[in-house]
């Protein structure tokens, strides 16, 4: 893992910190947030099409059996995160057949789902359950379309058939970066394949041809979320800017403020990111205790459901200081010097640490908060 230092505060002076549409409850889906989370079950990506109106509807349709109608739930794309755990990660122990070589070779790993279903990941497919029958052309009834038009995301992206029948392709020239066809009424599964773990956004984009007059209609694009083996960071980043995590200033580094302080500081005290950060920041106060005067530091320490925005991918140090050149750590396993006191008036766990020594002890004392952030082994 690659450690980052994240903040160095410095107290008893002026501070410097220095940076290094609602959801609902859904059968077969897990509500976080304001986030559906669709981590197992049988799962479609779903195209609608209304004749009358010349418009077309993209979502995610959950169910146990795949049958159109058969405690199917349709869910918004934009507050729904499709979540490919660890279990769907592979690597390879040699290498590849040839015709599999785009997938990596000895030693690789990348992340897959197949067209059977697995214990503890989606089964995912593709449905046309919300088109009418021969308003398109091909085959019995018609058959519709649904093209990768764009791509965000850590690694590459593949959708194929046994063979492999490659449908889409990310290290092709595009957009568009492939198809998938869907017959009306039916639904199919293929294999996924990231070939890194992160977040990625897929922009899907349907069309068909109209029967008689062979005229091509076509939607909107479309967002899907996929989460791949995430790390909490990347949980908070997707939740806190949604498709805008597409965009440079959501990364760990960047500040999407505009004022200094980073968004990974941002999310190691818990603060909204594209807000000032000066109310969030460590603050020093003076206590008594034990009929002495000591220094202490309040900070912010955000928790949440392990693996999701947990913060278990940073480290919170508490040091002091009588030269700014040895620093001590104020163990965080030593109650006596670190305290959860009542939370902040947005409900992020606050706590107080208290130095060690009292003031006197010193001519001058120095107090610092130090937050590692530790990156993906690269």
């Amino acid at each position: 893992m690659n450690k980052k230092t994240l903040c160095n505060c410095l107290a008893l002076a002026a501070f410097t910190i220095l940076p290094t549409g609602p959801a609902h409850q859904a059968w077969g889906a897990e509500l976080w947030r304001e986030w559906n989370v669709v981590s197992s079950q049988h799962v479609d990506l779903s195209t609608g099409y209304d004749p009358l109106i010349d418009r077309w509807s993209m979502s995610v349709d959950i169910g146990d059996d795949g049958q159109a109608g058969s405690a199917d739930e349709r869910l918004a794309p934009d507050r729904t995160i499709l979540l490919l755990g660890p279990a769907a990660k592979r690597t390879f122990t040699s290498d590849p057949p040839a015709s599999f070589a785009f997938l990596g070779s000895a030693g690789d790993s990348y992340y897959r789902l197949l067209t059977n279903s697995e214990v503890g990941l989606p089964h995912l497919g593709f449905n046309a359950y919300h088109v009418d029958f021969d308003v398109f052309q091909g085959g019995s009834r018609g058959e519709i379309f649904v093209e990768l038009t764009g791509l965000t995301g850590p690694g590459d992206f593949f959708l194929y058939l046994s063979g492999p029948t490659m449908l889409i392709d990310s290290t092709h020239e595009g957009p568009p970066f492939g198809e998938k066809r869907e017959l009306v009424g039916g639904h199919s599964h293929q294999n996924w394949v990231f070939k890194e773990p992160g977040i990625y956004l897929l922009e899907l984009t349907p069309h068909g041809f109209l029967a008689g007059s062979g005229t091509k209609t076509t939607g909107d694009p479309t967002t899907f979320f996929f989460l791949v083996d995430p790390t909490p960071a990347e949980w908070w980043l997707l939740d806190t800017f949604g498709q805008e995590v597409k965009e440079t200033s959501s990364d760990l580094l960047a500040d999407a403020s505009g004022d200094g302080r980073s968004n990974l500081l941002a999310y190691a005290l818990g603060f909204n990111p594209q807000a000032p950060a000066e109310p969030f920041l460590p603050v020093t106060e003076f206590i008594e205790s034990g009929g002495e005067t000591h220094l202490s530091m309040i900070v912010r320490r955000p928790s949440d459901e392990p693996g999701r925005a947990d913060r278990s991918d940073l480290t919170y140090l508490v040091q002091v200081s009588d030269d700014l050149m040895t620093w001590n750590t104020l163990e965080e396993n030593d109650h006596a010097l670190w305290n959860e006191i009542d939370p902040d008036e947005d409900g992020i766990p606050r706590f107080r640490v208290v130095d060690s020594e009292p003031v006197n002890a010193a001519d001058r004392r120095f107090m610092r908060l130090i937050v590692e952030y530790q990156s993906r082994q690269e």
